[in-house]
């Protein structure tokens, strides 16, 4: 009775979350279908700062073969390979999923096929770094594209032992989800962290350019309080000349050094950087 009960329960759950043929702990992404009777056969996901997003096709610049564009990204990276039924093409596979992202809005970057996207085991070895994808050159499609607040690289190909398999690379872009935010909200309320954060905020001042800016800086590290506060006011010019020097216009730029008066508990030493924005012309 209980193995007829568990059999049931596993009925109940959407094939498009796993197949009987995964490898363990994999999944597909929330966002796309898998093609049909398709297969894991490798699944990762890891936090990355030097994504490389392939924006041009392969080629020898110097003796050495390279992408003719490319965009290091940092985010959420998921990697997934699937194994495609020999019955049908790495084309048909890849037009499955590549449907599916135009379809929900995506934007296509870069595209080529066969021999215009370069040499496959360029493909396999250096850029997604898994044997498997190495194929028959002329069988090979790629893409990246955009998706909301994800960059996304496919890329399919057919093996010379007839195996046909799919790759999908999905990074969640730290920077495009700061833009994302204050795009939304049109007022900006958050901590400086990253290159990422810096850049978003740039763009948004530069959209915007009747918005008022407050930086505030703080200071925990070990000091008098007039230490502390003295080491944010540098910090907070520091921060405020790298937004001039990146276009932003400095009139609108006000500053303030609260050194390590902050409401709440601080448990990190270090500097720490706020902004805070209103969308107007004074």
């Amino acid at each position: 009775m209980f193995k007829r009960f568990s059999m049931l329960l596993a009925l109940c759950v959407p094939l498009s979350v796993f197949a009987a043929g995964d490898i363990s702990n994999s999944r597909d992404y929330k966002k796309f279908q898998r093609f049909p009777s398709s297969n894991i056969v490798q699944y990762k996901q890891s936090e990355t700062r030097d994504y490389r997003l392939i924006l041009g096709g392969l080629e020898k610049i110097d003796g050495a073969l390279r992408a003719e564009k490319e965009q290091r990204i940092a985010g959420q990276l998921t990697q997934i390979t699937y194994r495609i039924p020999e019955t049908h093409s790495a084309k048909e596979a890849f037009e499955y999923f590549y449907a599916q992202i135009i379809d929900q809005g995506g934007e296509k970057l870069f595209r080529c096929t066969g021999r215009d996207c370069g040499s496959s085991n360029q493909w396999a070895n250096n850029i997604f770094r898994y044997f498997r994808l190495y194929g028959v050159d002329n069988t090979q499609s790629f893409s990246s594209l955009q998706l909301a607040d994800s960059y996304i690289s496919l890329y399919s190909v057919k093996r010379g032992n007839k195996r046909v398999y799919l790759r999908l690379d999905i990074i969640e872009s730290a920077a495009l989800k700061a833009e994302s935010q204050l795009t939304e909200t049109g007022q900006i309320n958050r901590e400086i962290t990253s290159d990422n954060d810096f850049d978003a905020l740039v763009k948004f001042l530069k959209q915007k350019p009747g918005s008022i800016l407050w930086i505030v800086a703080y200071d925990f590290n070990s000091g008098t309080k007039q230490q502390q506060i003295n080491r944010s006011e540098e910090r907070a010019k520091q921060f405020k000349d790298k937004l001039i020097a990146a276009g932003v216009d400095g009139s609108k730029v006000y500053l303030h050094a609260a050194g390590s008066f902050i409401l709440g508990k601080q448990t990190e030493r270090g500097t720490k950087l706020m902004v805070y924005s209103e969308n107007r012309v004074e």
